[in-house]
């Protein structure tokens, strides 16, 4: 299936786009608007954006525009709008992220719960794979540890609530299945299925690791390994050790693995779209649709 049909949106919603004179990221509004999508606020430089615009035959003209050209105050305005319920999704469009990141980030202004972790969940559809399959943190928390993780699997597990999979199987990903005192991320794979044994921290999450990567999507593997459980071949998320390690296995199946992604922040008031530089239009697009499907069921509990 394509990765749209994964990604049903039960409301139409608003999103407001963060310094939106970029044309990757107006052709993104553009096959938006056209398939009816979104309402959109754009914040940028008018002339810019108008510019862009008419160059490319881009029909932008429903999407409201406010004129800002300093860059820091244009994200500053877009958390604004979010805070105010105005927009239900932000977009993050020509500006460093470093800028765009400290307007979330906030204190007194950011879109933060108190307590609030932000973490990064990807979502593939894969050739050869019956289901979409869930990574995180490929792109914010670089070595987190045991309570961190607890938040960034939190996290996950209202995006795949939102995406109606009631029963989720969680795979904490390591290089080994046993458990040794050497490699941390096996540590931490048993302290969070003990966890979800004795606390039930995570609804009705099914937990399972240490599992190596090819043991939690591949059946086969996890027979030929006499690996059991309910998760083995059978993943819906992965949890990752740290950065390094999702992001090179985001990295590798965008580039090699024939699937469609997106991704999205997640543990702020609203879903935040942050794509690469490196995607392309259609992963843009899909990732738009990611935050917006995760909005609007949020919307509506």
């Amino acid at each position: 299936m394509r990765l749209q049909e994964y990604l049903p949106i039960h409301q139409k919603a608003a999103a407001v786009v963060a310094k939106a004179e970029h044309a990757e990221t107006l052709i993104t509004v553009h096959e938006a608007l056209a398939s009816g999508l979104a309402d959109f606020l754009l914040i940028g430089d008018l002339e810019k954006i108008k510019h862009i615009a008419d160059n490319r035959g881009l029909d932008i003209t429903k999407a409201e525009i406010i004129d800002e050209d300093d860059d820091e105050t244009a994200c500053r305005a877009a958390v604004a709008l979010v805070k105010k319920q105005k927009a239900q999704v932000l977009v993050k469009g020509n500006v460093q992220t470093s800028v765009f990141t400290r307007a979330l980030l906030d204190k007194e202004h950011g879109l933060i719960p108190a307590g609030g972790l932000i973490s990064h969940v990807s979502m593939f559809t894969l050739e050869g794979y019956p289901k979409p399959l869930f990574i995180t943190d490929g792109a914010i928390n670089i070595s987190p540890d045991i309570e961190k993780k607890k938040a960034i699997l939190y996290n996950a597990l209202q995006v795949t609530k939102a995406l109606g999979i009631q029963r989720p199987k969680i795979a904490c990903i390591a290089p080994v299945e046993k458990v040794s005192d050497k490699i941390e991320s096996t540590l931490h794979a048993r302290k969070l299925v003990m966890m979800q044994h004795h606390q039930h921290l995570f609804g009705d999450a099914v937990i399972e690791g240490p599992l190596a990567f090819d043991g939690a999507v591949s059946a086969e593997a996890a027979r030929i390994k006499g690996i059991e459980g309910e998760v083995p071949g059978d993943a819906d998320i992965l949890l990752f050790h740290c950065l390094d390690a999702a992001n090179s296995v985001y990295k590798a199946l965008s580039c090699f693995g024939r699937s469609e992604h997106a991704g999205i922040l997640i543990g702020l008031k609203v879903p935040v779209v942050m794509t690469s530089r490196s995607d392309d239009s259609a992963t843009r697009l899909n990732s738009l649709r990611f935050a917006l499907a995760v909005s609007s069921k949020q919307q509506l509990t």
